[in-house]
């Protein structure tokens, strides 16, 4: 049996990517870890295929295992600030207001995030801190520097790209960018925003699945 591993974004535990992994046992060795666990180990665990995002899909595409065949990049980008030359990018005082804020107030940065995140659907529930402020900290500091753009057109294996026009975390340009740069991809766009696997999850299941396991 191939293995998956799935792999979760910035702030995101395994309940998040747990569906995910469900949808898939039927088929799959699956491997849940989350972005926080791949960021200390700086290093990515063989695997068949992938499935990530926002976070996760930096990390994936920049410590890609050799035993991968297949990726799935949900609602990810190959820098995530905004830099000359790369306008689909968040602002970097964003990120660094996000970091102070951490220290005095995590879980108001958490509900604003995850407000970003489920827009344009309303988002009532209280995040809570699951991982220490200085996790989540690390975490942001990545993002400040991340930047695999270079390494993208040297990614030699189908890429299965999702993102959603109305996103506020990750402009819908940075899909098409990837898209643009990957050697062999294939881009899905939703009318929606960051968190796809929340609000679409059955037909993008059902296409992931087709991706990994065509007829």
């Amino acid at each position: 049996m191939e293995s998956v591993l799935v792999i979760s974004g910035w702030a995101h535990g395994l309940e998040a990517i747990r569906p995910i992994g469900d949808a898939l046992r039927d088929q799959f060795a699956v491997q849940l870890m989350t972005g926080n666990d791949v960021l200390k180990k700086r290093r990515v665990p063989d695997a068949d295929v992938i499935v990530t995002g926002s976070m996760g899909g930096l990390l994936a595409m920049e410590h890609l295992p050799p035993s991968c065949r297949k990726l799935v990049l949900i609602s990810s980008t190959a820098r995530f600030c905004a830099t000359e030359g790369y306008a689909c990018g968040t602002h970097e005082k964003i990120l660094k207001r996000m970091i102070l804020m951490l220290k005095r107030n995590p879980e108001a940065v958490l509900n604003d995030f995850f407000r970003n995140v489920h827009y344009p659907y309303e988002y009532h529930t209280c995040a809570s801190v699951k991982n220490s402020p200085d996790e989540l900290a690390a975490g942001l500091e990545y993002l400040l520097a991340s930047d695999v753009r270079a390494h993208v057109p040297t990614i030699g294996i189908p890429v299965q790209l999702f993102h959603g026009s109305k996103d506020r975390i990750i402009p819908a340009g940075a899909a098409e960018w990837l898209h643009a740069h990957l050697p062999d991809s294939s881009l899905t766009v939703y009318d929606d925003g960051h968190g796809l696997a929340a609000h679409h999850f059955h037909p993008m299941m059902k296409q992931i699945r087709s991706f990994l396991l065509p007829d």
